[in-house]
């Protein structure tokens, strides 16, 4: 019954969440430790990996286990563990798939918090770095195959010994087994200590850090990306991560050229603001209105994508707060529309009205003076520009049916 209950809990969903969580964890302890001309990825050339400025690779597997012995430690990782000789098979497979160089360019990690007793393969593996006596770890490959009547483990060790003499040396020699990685958030943890010196300021570093490389994981696998991040590309996009700050501070202008378009009355938001009434055709403000738009999408564009002042969490946030600042005034502004069209009055005998509760919502939105994460205000000029932007996109409207009105 107790070996039913371990096979069962070994493979729950939430003990392979736990292995995935521990994945990127792992991968987030290497990002810290990124030299100058390395780039880490998740999910790209392995479960981890990492491009050297050398033009060479190390591929990391990461293996987590839930179970524990008797004593409460985690489970052992035996001499016939699956993962080991799972792990061993797949890399045997990108060798013999690879160009003839593969194993110059590549060396291979497995990273598991299982821990090591007495286990023959890394025990042969630890001897033959020493030796180099390839005859005596097949002899050993061998004999661990027959300890076993796991088909299964059988072709993974197979496979592994089908290499030739060569290859399987120069694999062997560049195999790493780290045993006991356990406590992974405590490790990050750690890192960032040694890095910046100040224990009162790890906590906050580490969770803007952590949720920000997820949100930054997220938006680059749904986009059809690969998540990999350079040395650069780290200190760009997650260096706010890192500026801990009682001081609060402006996001920085610039004088970037507006080009207005052809068109400006056939934008969205432009037609929205026409068709309640609050602009007229040829006014100058559309021109004015248009500029708002286009300088605040500019700016947004330089603080988030070209210098990262603003992190991904920090303009979700921002987003989101616009939308529901405007959604509980529609709400508000529109409520006794609601019941009387519920009360079977149709929508186009209250034109006039909505018209003029559609304006009273476009005034109480330019009011709003909104912030970016620890910024100060935006100013009135750039919310506008924000608002418009939302309405150009079809997320907000002012008229109360204009999600019907102005849909593709």
């Amino acid at each position: 019954m107790d070996e039913t209950k371990s096979i069962q809990e070994q493979h729950t969903a939430g003990a392979q969440a736990i292995g995935f969580d521990y994945q990127f964890y792992y991968f987030m302890l290497l990002a810290l430790e990124l030299r100058h001309g390395q780039k880490v990825g998740f999910e790209v050339k392995d479960d981890v990996h990492i491009d050297k400025a050398d033009g060479t690779t190390i591929l990391f597997q990461t293996k987590h286990s839930v179970l524990t012995s008797s004593n409460g430690a985690i489970q052992n990782l035996t001499t016939l563990d699956s993962d080991l000789w799972k792990t061993l098979s797949n890399w045997t497979n990108f060798i013999k798939k690879g160009k003839e160089n593969y194993l110059n360019k590549h060396s291979f990690v497995l990273a598991t918090n299982k821990n090591e007793n007495s286990n023959q393969f890394i025990n042969a593996l630890h001897q033959f770095k020493i030796d180099e006596d390839i005859d005596n770890i097949l002899a050993k490959l061998n004999d661990i195959k027959t300890k076993t009547k796991d088909e299964t483990l059988q072709k993974y060790i197979e496979n592994l010994i089908s290499l030739d003499k060569t290859k399987l040396s120069s694999f062997l020699s560049k195999i790493s087994i780290e045993t006991g990685v356990d406590e992974i958030i405590k490790r990050i943890k750690n890192k960032l200590l040694e890095l910046y010196r100040e224990n009162h300021i790890v906590e906050t570093i580490y969770d803007s850090l952590y949720s920000n490389l997820q949100l930054s994981k997220y938006l680059e696998i749904k986009s059809g990306q690969k998540f990999e991040i350079t040395f650069d590309d780290f200190n760009k996009k997650f260096g706010k991560c890192f500026k801990v700050s009682t001081g609060v501070q402006k996001l920085p202008t610039r004088n970037f050229p507006i080009l207005l378009p052809e068109n400006p009355e056939e934008q969205i938001f432009i037609k929205q603001l026409l068709d309640v009434g609050e602009i007229q055709a040829g006014s100058q403000d559309v021109i004015k209105y248009t500029t708002l738009m286009l300088k605040f999408l500019r700016h947004y564009t330089y603080w988030s994508d070209e210098e990262n002042f603003i992190l991904f969490s920090e303009a979700e946030d921002f987003k989101k707060d616009s939308i529901s600042r405007w959604d509980n005034e529609f709400k508000g502004k529109y409520r006794q529309i609601e019941r009387k069209i519920s009360s079977g009055t149709t929508i186009e005998s209250l034109e006039s009205e909505i018209k003029d509760l559609s304006i009273g919502l476009v005034e109480y939105i330019r009011r709003l003076d909104l912030s970016i994460g620890d910024y100060l205000p935006l100013g009135v000029d750039f919310t506008n520009g924000h608002y418009y932007l939302l309405s150009n996109k079809l997320e907000i409207g002012w008229h109360f049916d204009w999600q019907n009105k102005y849909k593709e």
